[in-house]
């Protein structure tokens, strides 16, 4: 029982640290930076780690529209096993609910979705996505076609809702697109301690295995009290 509790403890604090990137703005001129990080030590088949970082800053904010500078920069090191690392798409979350759709469009990144809703799914599990930012389509692409390792892109987004005084921006999910497979972590805004956090078909996963190890104590319980 004691082993279980411990289980369920692990599960709650991934789901936590998978769900806890945010920033709440409300004025222009609010600014922060969120980091993407897949630890290779710890990811099957990543011979090196995938790494990005970015700068956002709020040029205009109002009850109904929303402009963002974002400025994203691929800080991972290609190696001779891993030879591209494009990062595809990426994106966030917004409560209030927003649409989105570019003012200024990037080198790489040219186009900015809404899915139905007006949110949608993220590759990697990522549910409750307002915005997605990318190069193909959202769910990203053949690599080498992305931002690619080393290159840095600057867009200006516009957000229309119908927004309060403050507003939550959520989740920044980002799809990398290697030789070795693509990756979907969540970001880490700054300030915040995410260590390298787990994609949510990891935490899925995860859910599964404490779920069995319930059913499988559940019935050992059963048999005990049948046979006493």
């Amino acid at each position: 029982m004691k082993a279980i509790r411990k289980l369920v403890f692990m599960l709650a604090a991934l789901l936590l640290s998978a769900q806890a990137s945010a920033i709440q703005i409300s004025s222009t001129g609010d600014n922060w930076t969120v980091d993407w990080f897949v630890d290779s030590s710890t990811t099957a088949g990543l011979s090196q780690d995938l790494s990005a970082t970015s700068n956002w800053l709020v040029s205009s904010y109002s009850s109904t529209q929303i402009v963002l500078d974002v400025s994203i920069t691929n800080t991972t090191i290609l190696t001779g096993s891993l030879t591209n690392a494009d990062i595809t798409s990426f994106g966030f979350g917004v409560s209030p609910n927003a649409s989105a759709s570019l003012l200024s469009a990037g080198t790489t990144f040219s186009s900015a979705g809404t899915g139905s809703g007006p949110q949608q799914n993220y590759p990697g599990g990522f549910d409750g996505i307002d915005v997605c930012i990318f190069f193909q389509n959202c769910s990203g692409g053949s690599a080498p076609s992305g931002l690619r390792a080393g290159e840095t892109d600057s867009l200006q987004l516009l957000l229309t809702g119908n927004f309060g005084s403050t507003t939550d921006l959520l989740y920044f999910p980002v799809k990398f697109q290697t030789n070795q497979g693509s990756y979907e972590p969540g970001g880490c805004v700054e300030g915040e301690d995410c260590g390298s956090v787990p994609e949510p078909t990891i935490l899925a996963l995860l859910g599964i295995g404490l779920t069995l190890i319930g059913f499988a104590h559940h019935r050992r319980n059963r048999r005990v009290t049948e046979n006493a």
